[in-house]
């Protein structure tokens, strides 16, 4: 492979990268923000009600999206989520500031609603489309995607070292949204420059996303990695073979995968807002505390995405192994309050116990999402692997969903300890 080559190809995986940031980058901005949404809105519990809403729309889109034949291109869901994302970042502060509570809080739900359609497209379209390249691009996306929530708790801590987050909450949100407002900004620049990579067109070309008249550049590299993958000519045959099988075909065929996928997140998204609250750490302050462990906890996830790199041939057997090692954190982390309440009261080893906790249970968090998303679309024939890649979208979200009504009960189990 020639330098220019090599060059045209990272510059895919780059794009791929900053679409990873720009899927979760609004969503983690509005949660980093809660206290300024709960200042404000205090008597209509934001807290509870936007990750309902953003959650069930998210849910409901992307099931709709994956039991239906395919309508929009990906083109036009990157750009058609991305510039909502932008909407939403540039109006929300004002909006909750500068209008009565009662009339902010109605109009904050609709941008949340808005937010969950616009992740649900997203994801749907991101997943979709990078089963069909390379594993390096799917471990882009998911990098990108752990990079989004450092960037957020990054921003925090400037804000701590700075500011008085209680006497300038104003200035704290217009900081947030501001800075996001402009990463989706430049994300979309990205997305236009990578509709301009002759590799990635090429791709597309493949898979019947773009017509065959248009303008491309023959790339001997991606006719041969792409020599599975099925040709323009047979992309109506493929659309008949899709809708034969159908979702619950699809579900099936890589049921184990979605099961674990979802298995993982409910663990991770129960025990988190305890391990967030309950330990001590190192004797820091609740709101230094709550954001070393998301800084930790997204840190790690992104190393666990990246270690996929290193696994010289995925298999099921791996993820089995691995998710079953994940369930041992429904008991340390209970067995952790238990040890700080009864056994330990020294904050330093409290303290180091919970950062390994929290960084083992980031690290293969990441690590099992981009295992599945490389696993799920090489069990299906070539015509459902974007399909397959959105199940796995699908999945986390009802992982998360299911996970943060779990996170009640643990938290009640704990308490009792």
């Amino acid at each position: 492979m020639s330098k220019e080559e090599d060059n045209i190809k990272k510059e895919v995986e780059n794009s791929f990268l900053f679409l990873g940031i720009g899927s979760l980058l609004s969503w983690n901005t509005i949660l980093s923000q809660l206290d300024f949404f709960i200042f404000y809105q205090k008597d209509y519990n934001p807290e509870i009600i936007f990750p309902n809403i953003n959650f069930l729309i998210n849910l409901l889109i992307q099931f709709l999206l994956l039991s239906t034949k395919k309508i929009l291109s990906y083109k036009t869901m990157f750009y058609s989520s991305l510039l909502i994302y932008a909407f939403i970042l540039l109006f929300f502060p004002y909006i909750t500031i500068y209008f009565p509570s009662e009339i902010s809080f109605k109009i904050s739900c609709f941008f949340i609603l808005l937010n969950g359609l616009a992740s649900a497209l997203i994801s749907n379209s991101m997943f979709g489309l990078v089963s069909f390249f390379p594993v390096e691009n799917v471990i882009a996306v998911g990098a990108g995607q752990g990079i989004s929530g450092i960037l957020m708790t990054l921003i925090r801590y400037i804000i701590l070292l700075t500011l008085d987050p209680q006497k300038s909450i104003n200035l704290s949100s217009y900081i947030f949204f501001g800075i996001s407002s402009i990463i989706i900004l430049i994300v979309i620049r990205k997305i236009m420059q990578l509709y301009k990579n002759e590799y990635f067109l090429n791709i597309l070309k493949k898979i019947g996303e773009i017509k065959s008249d248009d303008k491309l550049i023959d790339n001997k590299n991606s006719e041969e990695e792409l020599k599975e993958i099925n040709t323009n000519e047979n992309v109506e045959e493929n659309d008949e073979k899709e809708n034969k099988h159908g979702m619950l075909y699809l579900i099936i065929k890589i049921f184990d995968i979605n099961f674990l996928v979802i298995l993982s997140f409910i663990i991770t998204i129960g025990l988190f807002p305890s391990v967030c609250i309950k330990p001590n750490l190192f004797g820091m302050s609740i709101g230094w505390k709550i954001n070393t462990i998301i800084f930790l906890f997204n840190l790690f996830d992104t190393f666990g995405r990246k270690l996929l790199a290193y696994v010289k041939k995925p298999t099921k057997l791996l993820l089995y192994i691995v998710s079953l090692l994940r369930l041992g954190f429904l008991f340390s982390f209970p067995g952790l309050i238990y040890l700080e309440k009864y056994i330990v009261s020294n904050p330093n080893i409290i303290g180091i116990l919970s950062v390994i906790s929290v960084s083992l249970m980031a690290l293969t968090s990441g690590f099992v999402l981009n295992l599945s998303l490389s696993l799920a679309p090489e069990q299906v024939e070539d015509n459902l692997k974007a399909k397959a890649g959105s199940c796995i979208s699908l999945c986390l979200s009802i992982g998360l969903f299911i996970g943060s009504f779990a996170a009640n009960v643990i938290d009640k189990i704990i308490k009792k300890l």
